[in-house]
């Protein structure tokens, strides 16, 4: 029995669930250990629920087996990838956030098959699909601020990207393809719209609901990511071949990760 840990804000629970997934697509008996998550007030708790997922919840027994049995508690060293993370034995218990496509790159056509959303889609969701398929060429860009500036915790591990960031993507992505609309997501709209001036944007300035904005990141046909796991998904889960996907090169203030993945332009 493999158990591994669910927690965090949506982009990580998913990093969690892929990197589980992949365990158990290669043979392994692996269940989620929700007990935490479901505690979890940051955030808006657990979302995992929302999607088709094909892992069951590990009971009481089973998260205390893992983490007592051969092996007992496993733990992310690092952001790295770490192959020996996914070559496991007897019953163990996993700690991480996995965050990088390292580890389950080769069973994407499942996790776009599971990250579907179950629920009805809101009548926001629906205007706004139609606006991003009737332009003739999108491009999804994300500020997230909220925790990221307010927390001095998380600001002090994440940081947040500049303008100067956000200027240059545009550049990139104007210079390469035409007729380009900007669909902007962000947790701080006014101060998005009041400090980045763009031709041609729609910004997505409804209630927030967390896995509907990141579906929406993923219909454009390019994506600029902030530092968040979250539109990282967006990005991540855009089915376009021929995307151009931008992050930041620094995704931690301090901290060496591979989290962007290889073909995206990092600046």
């Amino acid at each position: 029995m493999i158990v591994v840990r669910i927690l965090g804000g949506l982009g990580n629970q998913m990093f969690q669930y892929a990197y589980a997934r992949a365990l158990s697509l290669n043979g392994y008996n692996v269940k989620l250990d929700l007990s935490k998550i479901k505690k979890y007030k940051l955030h808006g708790g657990y979302q995992l629920d929302k999607y088709n997922i094909d892992l069951e919840e590990a009971d009481s027994f089973s998260i205390l087996l893992g983490k007592t049995g051969l092996k007992g508690n496993k733990k992310e060293k690092s952001l790295l990838f770490d192959n020996n993370l996914k070559l496991l034995n007897g019953n163990e218990y996993l700690k991480g956030y996995f965050q990088t496509e390292k580890y389950f790159k080769e069973i994407r056509n499942t996790l776009l098959t599971e990250f579907v959303i179950k629920q009805k889609a809101s009548k926001e969701m629906l205007s706004i699909t139609k606006q991003i398929e009737a332009a003739k060429n999108s491009c999804s860009l994300h500020i997230r601020r909220g925790d990221y500036i307010s927390n001095k915790k998380a600001n002090s591990v994440h940081g947040t990207c500049d303008l100067e960031y956000y200027k240059k993507a545009i550049k990139v992505i104007s210079n390469k393809y035409s007729n380009i609309t900007f669909f902007v997501f962000s947790d701080d709209i006014s101060w998005t719209k009041e400090n980045l001036l763009i031709e041609s944007v729609t910004y997505i300035d409804i209630k927030s609901i967390p896995h509907e904005d990141m579906y929406l990141m993923s219909l454009c046909n390019h994506n600029i990511t902030a530092n968040s796991s979250f539109s990282w998904w967006g990005a991540w889960l855009n089915k376009n071949e021929t995307k151009t996907v931008i992050a930041p090169k620094q995704w931690y203030i301090d901290k060496e990760n591979e989290i962007a993945c290889l073909n995206w332009i990092k600046i």
